[in-house]
């Protein structure tokens, strides 16, 4: 034990050596190589925090120590600081302090990744790239593996029992894993990749596909076809993860996406009824759709659905009992638990504002809304008033992303950033747009200025 605390306080000092010296571009790079897959090594990875996140953490000192601007005026800094002390408040009444400290770690994180990568970016046009490009290429390895773990469920297996999946994953959600936790790559019309619930994996392979195409915007010849390649890749893999609500997503979300900017064309003022009327048929059409190019979709979302009905039941019951204050970080497992024998499975909220609800009450509620809304009008309101430019297919893009985390986490045990392996995306698309937008804002006086 004395050992094992000397290595991590060695490699602590190492880090913060290294991390001090380094550029703002080299720190977030670091970030993106340990993004995916993530290491769970020492004291700390017994926590389930893994080395992706503790570097985040020290790069996030290091801004403080070197006394960095922090962007107070800006909207999104603002709401994810909200939701951050919202998360933070609840730990005084939360039974298990612990899982409150790590989810305000994680969304703390999430914006220090954005600060991060809107500075890169914004010292040097184009510095992104190589930060975004280390996390794709991990998305295209982890598509790869997902297409090989659904054509040979026992290459998974394989890899599921050894000591690298512990490393990968983490020894708490491994020995989960084995003791019957929900997770589902277990089921052979199921595959993750890196990741053991293939839901999941999903998600992170549709947020890939967006930075992909986000990255091919302004790109020509042979980089232009990578990203194309690269998105395709990531797009088919999420068919094969077997997950239903990434199906939908995969087919629906890009003609979203093209919507979008097609409606705003003609005049931004008639953008909203347009939309509301897109979404109309759309909902109409897409059951029929997604039932011929996706047999089954039917009955096993139904199917899906009442799985998750009991719990949400349960969660209608306890906010009638702890309607403000919610249960508190770790309250939902303590109490669900207690709820066993009627028939209720103790699995997590599985929905974005129940589990906010559940963790930090109506504060954290109100803090991740604002947050969602305050992303979705920033990104929207880019794509509509300056249509048909290349930031607004970039930030085009980034909405289809954000709109895949989002719905996603409706129906499934994600949060506003995604999850871990997928925040950092999310935070550049967020930094790419907003230093695109800032560009071109800057080049519009000069072209004002010169003489026809």
């Amino acid at each position: 034990m004395i050992l094992e605390l000397g290595l991590a306080a060695a490699g602590a000092f190492t880090g913060l050596l290294f991390c001090v010296t380094a550029s703002d571009r080299t720190r977030l790079s670091v970030a993106a190589f340990l993004a995916v897959p993530q290491l769970f090594v020492g004291p700390l990875g017994k926590l389930s925090l893994p080395l992706s996140q503790c570097w985040v953490i020290l790069i996030a000192v290091c801004w403080l120590l070197e006394r960095k601007e922090l962007p107070v005026r800006d909207p999104v800094f603002r709401v994810v600081l909200l939701l951050a002390l919202a998360e933070g408040l609840a730990i005084a009444w939360s039974p298990v302090p612990m899982y409150g400290i790590l989810e305000v770690a994680r969304i703390v994180s999430f914006l220090f990744l954005v600060l991060y990568a809107t500075r890169v970016e914004r010292s040097r046009p184009g510095a992104l790239t190589g930060p975004f490009t280390i996390v794709l290429l991990w998305a295209l390895l982890n598509a790869v593996l997902v297409w090989t773990f659904r054509l040979l469920p026992a290459v998974e297996s394989t890899f599921l029992h050894s000591p690298l999946a512990t490393l990968i994953v983490g020894p708490d959600a491994i020995t989960a894993f084995f003791n019957g936790s929900a997770n589902n790559v277990t089921d052979p019309d199921k595959a993750g990749g890196f990741f053991i619930n293939a839901n999941v994996s999903s998600m992170f392979l549709g947020v890939a596909t967006f930075s992909f195409l986000a990255l091919g915007v302004g790109q020509r010849g042979l980089r232009r076809r990578f990203y194309a390649a690269g998105a395709l890749v990531c797009w088919s893999a999420t068919f094969a993860t077997g997950s239903k609500t990434a199906a939908a997503l995969a087919l629906l979300l890009p003609v979203a996406v093209r919507g979008v900017q097609v409606l705003g064309r003609p005049n931004a003022k008639w953008f909203l009824p347009q939309a509301a009327g897109a979404i109309g048929l759309g909902a109409w059409v897409l059951p029929g759709i997604l039932e011929k190019f996706v047999p089954g979709y039917a009955e096993a979302s139904t199917e899906s659905l009442e799985s998750r009905q009991p719990m949400w039941d349960f969660a209608l019951q306890m906010f009638r009992e702890h309607l403000v204050l919610g249960l508190g970080h770790g309250g939902w497992d303590l109490t669900i638990a207690q709820f066993a024998s009627l028939g209720i499975t103790t699995l997590p909220p599985h929905n974005l504002f129940i589990a906010a609800w559940s963790a930090a009450g109506l504060p954290g509620v109100a803090a991740l809304l604002a947050m969602a809304v305050t992303i979705l009008v920033v990104l929207t309101r880019t794509v509509v008033t300056t249509v048909g430019t290349p930031v607004a297919r970039t930030a085009a893009f980034a909405l289809g992303a954000w709109w895949w985390v989002l719905i996603h986490g409706m129906g499934d045990n994600t949060a506003i950033y995604g999850e871990s392996k997928s925040m950092i995306l999310l935070a550049m698309l967020l930094a790419l747009v907003a230093t695109r937008v800032q560009a071109a804002r800057a080049v519009e006086p000069q072209e004002a200025a010169c003489p026809a």
